[in-house]
């Protein structure tokens, strides 16, 4: 079953859209512009999505914006919140962190991204995914840390003939 055209509201007239699409700056907003510009013209949402490098369904959440918000809908939502969401630890919680970092981690070993996630989840009592752990661990100035291989010559003789080929 084919899905019914998606008509845009008469916010900007088409050279408008056309306008708007040519002068701006960031790319990003620029592409969404061309897809509107193309709508405008007649292009499906398909059409325009295949024209600009987009997928179908963004181009129609675009279109959905633009037609609700009007202009304003079109531009990076990213600008009202940068960086994403909130941080899910407070200064004093991350203080706190910044000491663990500084002794062994539950388990022994080294830290590593999954291990501070878990010590956040662990503090937060909140669902934690792994990449947080990294996100924290980079925020704080330091890096997953990885015991480093030890060279081939460093094993004695009984541990390499234990791993020789016969």
């Amino acid at each position: 079953m084919a899905q019914a055209r998606l008509r845009l509201n008469p916010h900007l007239s088409r050279a408008a859209l056309r306008q708007r699409y040519r002068k701006c700056k960031d790319a990003k907003e620029a592409r969404r512009w061309h897809a509107l510009w193309l709508m405008s013209e007649g292009a499906s949402t398909q059409e325009a999505a295949a024209a600009v490098g987009f997928a179908s369904s963004w181009v129609r959440r675009c279109a959905t914006r633009y037609n609700q918000g009007g202009p304003e809908g079109v531009r990076d939502g990213h600008c009202q919140r940068p960086g994403g969401g909130r941080r899910r630890l407070t200064a004093k919680q991350e203080e706190h962190l910044r000491h663990a970092l500084e002794r062994e981690p539950p388990g022994g070993g080294l830290w590593s991204g999954p291990k501070v996630a878990a010590w956040i989840a662990a503090k937060t009592a909140k669902r934690t995914h792994p990449q947080l752990g990294w996100v924290y661990l980079r925020r704080l100035g330091r890096s997953g840390q990885v015991p480093r291989r030890a060279h081939q010559s460093a094993a004695t003789a009984k541990e390499r003939r234990a791993f020789q080929k016969s």
